[in-house]
């Protein structure tokens, strides 16, 4: 009785998972395998998947096609005496109750179609020898034939049929070619697996236990260690009772199929089992993960030149407060000044690329020095697939950053449209105190002129001081006073306005490598851990 294992429907899904998580970052030569497996598994679960393949597998002078014609009933598989060989697959049918006998009585039923699809075209329907209905037996080709179409034919259907007789003899069961290479690189298959010592009567009773029991531990150390061995004289008739009942034992459960696409996922998943990197110790990871985040983020802030902007959106401040709340005769300079930020082609109006998207050669190396950290970082431990494939994403992100990054320092709040309050009233103000000596010049122009001609001199005096002059110069000093008290406030907005751009800027840089870095590769190592979730969803 076969031990129960998972659904096979779910594991075959689960592999369909992995390959998806795979596909495109790992070698397709790795999922090679995988990929055969799930095209074939659909096969065969829906042609005939109570129908049994039973295929006698075994060199040169073995005998399994004695013993195949025994079980058939029939002499189906030519033998020879002086080399007897195995030179194309055939099979023997038991076709259901009242089918017939004939090569055209089944030629609707399941078994034809899985022939059909098996590719075996020399079938016999028979209902004598081992008398199973459901079962399809099956004579290899010799694996060790001299002609290598004959071994191709032979491995194809080892990798395929639900149930393997490994047929050895007493001379040649110990080759190190039948071990190395079939039986070891199928211990995942014991499930599927019989082998049969033949010809044992050509050994005394002593001699054949110590054959049986040494090949025993030869398949324990090809990691076959509950293989049955089953010792067998076709033509003497040793063991062919204990075949038959292993034979008959495993078609009436009607699971031989089902246990072979089971030990097929086995060997599916000891090829990708490398390929699953163990995921990231709980550790402090989301500590390092926020400090090599907050490393690209200050790379990618020094590239986009974050520092010069934001001083520049400052200095642009300063420079339109002077032009509106400066003296009046002294603004003009401002006005003819070139904007901080005009220099660097931003801010209003401004259109193209900015002067800092030019990144230069120390940025671009802090930036892949940071990037370089970053995969270190993230791949720690994993695979050298999955290294290369969030290698590639964060290659491909960067070559997409000097423009986002200019187009996030362009997109910025760098305050360029606000006017404070509060400079409509210094302005007003200092136009009042400007107009005021403008009025007291005037006075006392028109007074000088009246001093010329000798005319009356209407002048007013306050405190002995002429008005006009109190307006001139009261209006100039209070005018000049006005400006240098503005000035601390002017600071202080600056220093606002840098702050706030640079909190813009850097918001807008965090975007992009969120954008650009951070999330491709968070979407990359999920398909590590869905990749590594479903190889495991496989395993059982």
């Amino acid at each position: 009785m076969s031990r129960r294992t998972p659904d096979l429907g779910a594991r075959l899904d689960a592999l369909e998972r992995a390959l998806a998580a795979g596909r495109g970052r790992c070698d397709p030569a790795q999922l090679a395998a995988a990929e055969s497996l799930v095209g074939h598994a659909a096969a065969r679960r829906r042609i005939a998947p109570e129908r049994t393949v039973v295929a006698f597998a075994g060199g040169t002078g073995s005998g399994k096609s004695t013993l195949f014609n025994v079980l058939a009933g029939e002499p189906l598989a030519p033998t020879g005496v002086r080399r007897p060989t195995t030179s194309q697959t055939r099979a023997a049918v038991w076709p259901p109750s009242g089918a017939g006998t004939d090569a055209t009585a089944d030629s609707g039923h399941d078994s034809a179609r899985l022939l059909d699809w098996l590719n075996i075209r020399d079938r016999h329907y028979v209902t004598g020898g081992i008398g199973q209905t459901g079962l399809i037996l099956v004579d290899l080709p010799d694996f060790d034939s001299t002609a290598a179409e004959h071994r191709s034919e032979a491995d194809r259907l080892i990798q395929t049929v639900d149930l393997l007789v490994w047929v050895l003899d007493p001379q040649k069961y110990a080759d190190a070619a039948v071990h190395e290479r079939y039986l070891r690189p199928l211990h995942t298959h014991r499930d599927v697996m019989l082998v049969v010592l033949n010809q044992i009567d050509r050994l005394d009773d002593d001699a054949a236990l110590s054959c049986q029991r040494h090949l025993s531990r030869l398949l324990a150390d090809d990691g076959l260690p509950d293989v049955p061995v089953i010792a067998t004289s076709a033509t003497g008739g040793t063991g062919l009772s204990e075949l038959h009942a292993a034979l008959t034992g495993r078609v009436r459960s009607q699971d031989a199929a089902a246990q072979r696409l089971h030990a097929d996922v086995d060997a599916a998943v000891a090829e990708l089992a490398p390929l699953c990197s163990a995921p990231a110790a709980k550790r402090s990871a989301g500590r390092q993960d926020a400090r090599s985040d907050e490393a690209l983020a200050q790379s990618l802030a020094e590239a986009a030149g974050v520092r010069t902007v934001a001083a520049a959106a400052g200095a642009s401040y300063r420079q339109r407060a002077a032009a509106q709340v400066g003296w009046p005769p002294t603004r003009w300079i401002s006005r003819t000044r070139a904007n901080p930020l005009r220099r660097l082609h931003l801010g209003p109006g401004a259109s193209g690329p900015s002067a800092l998207s030019a990144t230069g050669g120390v940025q671009r190396a802090q930036v892949s020095n940071a990037l370089r950290e970053l995969a270190a970082q993230r791949t720690s431990g994993m695979a050298a697939q999955w290294r290369r494939s969030a290698t590639a994403v964060l290659t491909a992100g960067e070559a997409t950053l000097p423009d986002e990054l200019d187009r996030a320092v362009r997109t910025a709040d760098l305050s360029q449209g606000d006017r404070p309050r509060w400079w409509a009233a210094f302005r007003t103000l200092q136009l009042l105190l400007f107009t005021v000596a403008l009025a007291g010049a005037a006075w006392l122009a028109v007074l000088a002129v009246l001093s010329y001609l000798r005319l009356p001199d209407p002048t007013v005096h306050i405190a002995r001081t002429p008005l006009p002059t109190v307006l001139l110069l009261g209006g100039l000093v209070l005018g000049l006073l006005l400006a240098l008290a503005v000035r601390p406030f002017v600071r202080i907005g600056a220093r606002r306005r840098s702050a706030r751009a640079r909190r813009s800027l850097e918001a807008g840089v965090r975007s992009v490598a969120r954008r650009c870095i951070l999330d491709p590769l968070t979407a990359e190592l999920r398909s590590v851990a869905e990749f590594r979730e479903a190889v495991n969803d496989t395993r059982r």
